[in-house]
């Protein structure tokens, strides 16, 4: 039997706030081992702009993280101060699950990749990400293109597998709303 993940009041009043004003809502989800917070620089940085979409406006207040670099894309210092900012202890079950999936029909893990509800799909992914490579999430990818809606992906030049919370989130951050606008 699975557990239901409960929402805080804070949540909640985000899900009616962006409800109620009639935009189109975008779901973006955070790895296994991030936190919430793993977004906000995000979130301070998307302001509305004259037809009500998202842009990304001024980048102060955000906290700079660290600069990608090379082959190994972020220093030993630069991943340290990433896992100390935005990780989560998370049990290792969802991870099993994930692997299970395509082996067991009644796993919980299993996604409905036909489901003609689902929305404009774009998957990111980091050309040196090593944790998640391209090879799976491409994978990934040829899966969801059995939806009849928009499936898109993305691979982002010279970029880990921290691509949403360095320094460079921003390009992603406005990859993600290019795509958002096309179907705003």
């Amino acid at each position: 039997m699975s557990r239901m993940a409960t929402i805080t009041d804070r949540e909640s009043a985000q899900i009616e706030a962006a409800n109620a004003s009639g935009r189109t809502s975008a779901v973006f989800i955070h790895g296994l081992r991030l936190l919430p917070s793993s977004w906000d620089n995000w979130g301070r940085a998307a302001r509305p702009d004259h037809r009500g979409a998202r842009a990304l406006g001024g980048y102060g207040g955000d906290r700079p993280g660290p600069v990608p670099r090379g082959a190994n894309v972020l220093s030993d210092e630069g991943a340290r101060q990433l896992y100390e900012t935005y990780h989560v202890a998370a049990p290792g079950i969802a991870l099993n699950q994930m692997a299970n999936a395509n082996l067991n029909p009644f796993t919980e893990a299993k996604a409905d990749t036909k489901n003609p509800c689902r929305g404009p799909l774009l998957t990111i992914d980091g050309e040196k990400d090593h944790t998640v490579p391209w090879a799976i999430a491409s994978a990934s990818h040829k899966r969801q293109k059995r939806n009849p809606g928009v499936t898109e992906i993305v691979k982002i030049p010279n970029r880990g597998h921290s691509l949403t919370i360095d320094s460079g989130w921003r390009e992603v951050a406005q990859t993600s709303l290019d795509s958002v606008k096309r179907f705003a």
